[in-house]
């Protein structure tokens, strides 16, 4: 069964094994975290989870690893969301039409997930590198998924724009 009309595109901008990439959907979907088959397909404000859960070491376990991510407190003085799920949806929200959140350009940005924080990497509008943590103020203690900020974008343009007219841009070109 086919989870996301977008599985392969999920799987080629965070070069995850389709597999995983299906089975950690479909475990988000089983949690009510995702749409069903008879609820529709992926709308932009899902991919926070469907990020988050890739992330997860275990896919059974990656609707509770979703839900613990998304709860980590904002421990960096920044003009940014109080929850590192709020701050992801921002982002996902933003990046399509511009690529200034709050004082960050997220422009060639990195996302940065470990199991107990998450930090955002990329250049203050002033031009100067700047990263913000949310979770563990100690660092990562687990292995760090890095998502590229642009591959983010591109994930949401194709959703949203699939969403808008019914056709991805593949579909579009042929």
């Amino acid at each position: 069964m086919r989870e996301s009309r977008h599985l392969g595109q999920i799987a080629r901008l965070f070069s995850q094994p389709i597999s995983k990439v299906r089975q950690t959907l479909r475990q988000l979907r089983e949690a009510g975290m995702l749409p069903g088959k008879s609820g529709g397909d992926l709308q932009p404000h899902h991919l926070a989870d469907v990020i988050l859960g890739l992330t997860s070491d275990g896919i059974q376990a990656s609707p509770a690893h979703v839900r613990a991510l998304r709860r980590l407190p904002l421990r960096d003085a920044a003009d940014l969301p109080a929850t590192a799920g709020e701050m992801l949806r921002a982002i996902i929200e933003t990046m399509p039409r511009t690529p200034v959140l709050a004082d960050l350009d997220l422009d060639d940005g990195f996302l940065l997930v470990a199991d107990d924080s998450i930090a955002l990497e990329c250049l203050s509008l002033s031009g100067k590198r700047s990263v913000v943590r949310y979770g563990d103020e100690n660092g990562p203690n687990s292995r760090i998924h890095q998502f590229q900020l642009n591959s983010i974008r591109e994930l949401a343009v194709l959703v949203e724009t699939f969403n808008e007219t019914g056709k991805t841009a593949s579909f579009q070109a042929a």
